[in-house]
């Protein structure tokens, strides 16, 4: 009994996953105010370009790979003047990724 219930306690710890950041609740403008879930307009986050980089941590706090910048979001999604900020993130026992994802440049601007 003790070997079934260590090996369920170990797939869990392998395959679970919890998020740890919601990109709606950590928006902010470029000027570090936050937006507020009621505020914002995902219409216009649509017509936005969007950028994203993730880093991955051992034991949630020491950095292992990525690099979680906001200029390297920014080139990810080739946003020359960001608008928004946020972070999303997930914690696989003993890792966790930690993205900046990053929006500005509207698309509807570049078309013309």
């Amino acid at each position: 009994m003790k070997y079934i219930a260590s090996l369920i306690l170990a797939s869990q710890l392998i395959v679970g996953c919890v998020s740890t950041g919601d990109l709606a609740k950590s928006l902010r403008y470029a000027n570090n105010n936050p937006v507020g879930v009621e505020n914002i307009r995902f219409h216009e986050l649509n017509n936005m370009n969007r950028g994203t980089t993730c880093t991955w941590n051992f034991l949630y706090f020491l950095p292992l790979y990525g690099d979680g910048s906001i200029i390297t979001a920014a080139d990810a999604g080739s946003i020359n003047s960001v608008q928004l900020i946020g972070e999303t993130g997930k914690w696989y026992f003993p890792f966790s990724q930690n993205c900046t994802v990053v929006f500005g440049d509207s698309k509807m601007y570049q078309r013309l």
